[in-house]
């Protein structure tokens, strides 16, 4: 019974053992940034630390990634691949760290506009024959350029997605942006919301997580207003900034009701119309009638 038991709970074990060894590797900076022009020669380093508690042996390699349905794709093998020198493998004691230098070589005839790379760093070797076993767990590297050019900016919203009428908060704004041009961009901006007098009640980031969409792909980005206290017409200035010298602005108006000042408001009026008119006769049928009973 114990010999199946053990039999039983040996793959949970190991499963639990390797996604434990997935989150003992630190590998930084997660992602990186460039604009170059062909020929241009790109250096960085790799922070990569062994985080567990053995010796360990890691492997380096390369694959490119595309967005498909919001989703991000990796494959191998992209054209980029041969731009990238690095050392493919490396050994490092239990909590040891190391700077790992990386050099992408542009090539005259690269073609304007965006180029991913995913630079892997993983515990097991990788692929050299069919059916063998390839990485265990790794930690990547997004690696983003622009290859100046006739590179083509153009972002246009997708769809906007937000309630005319608010009863309470957070507001939330959402907003598909889609990317037709042929390099990745970064959106940037605010929402500025604005009372109906003109003054300035929040200002939104856009893309607080500095995400980027890839060209021919979309991204849904959302944020919201966490206020305290709101009530009226409000306007919300959409403005995004994105590629070199792009922009996308619109106005978006939309109306606050608190049902906390409503109900106030609707039992003033009801006071107001209803109740104070009777108050008022009561009160002026007991003035006539102690001025009465008085000269009686």
């Amino acid at each position: 019974m114990k010999k199946q038991l053990l039999i039983l709970i040996s793959p949970l074990i190991l499963f639990l053992v390797i996604i434990n060894y997935s989150y003992a590797l630190t590998v930084g900076p997660a992602k990186i940034e460039f604009t170059a022009n062909p020929g241009d020669v790109l250096d960085f380093n790799l922070f990569i630390r062994n985080d567990s508690d053995w010796d360990s042996k890691f492997y380096i390699t390369v694959e490119g990634f595309t967005d498909v349905g919001g989703e991000r794709k990796f494959f191998e093998n992209p054209p980029e691949k041969d731009w990238v020198n690095v050392q493919k493998e490396f050994s490092l004691k239990a909590k040891e760290d190391i700077q790992i230098p990386v050099k992408i070589n542009i090539p005259q005839a690269a073609p304007p506009g965006g180029h991913f790379l995913a630079i892997w760093v993983g515990s097991g070797a990788p692929k050299t024959e069919a059916g063998q076993v390839g990485i265990i767990a790794r930690v990547g590297a997004l690696v983003f350029i622009n290859v100046r050019g006739n590179a083509i900016y153009k972002a246009t919203i997708a769809k906007f997605d937000a309630k005319r009428i608010v009863w309470d908060f957070p507001v939330k704004f959402a907003y598909l942006i889609k990317n037709e041009g042929n390099t990745y961009i970064t959106p940037r901006g605010y929402i500025d919301i604005k009372n109906i007098f003109g003054k300035e009640v929040a200002s939104l980031p856009i893309n607080p997580k500095e995400l980027q969409i890839l060209p021919n792909a979309e991204r849904l980005l959302e944020t919201e207003w966490q206020g305290k206290f709101a009530f009226g017409i409000y306007k919300a200035i959409f403005n995004m900034n994105y590629g070199e010298n792009n922009s996308l602005n619109f106005n978006y108006w939309f109306i606050f009701l608190n049902i906390y000042y409503i109900a106030v408001i609707v039992a003033l009026i009801i006071f107001v119309v209803f109740v104070l008119p009777i108050l008022i006769r009561k009160y002026n049928a007991y003035i006539i009638r102690k001025y009465t009973q008085k000269h009686e």
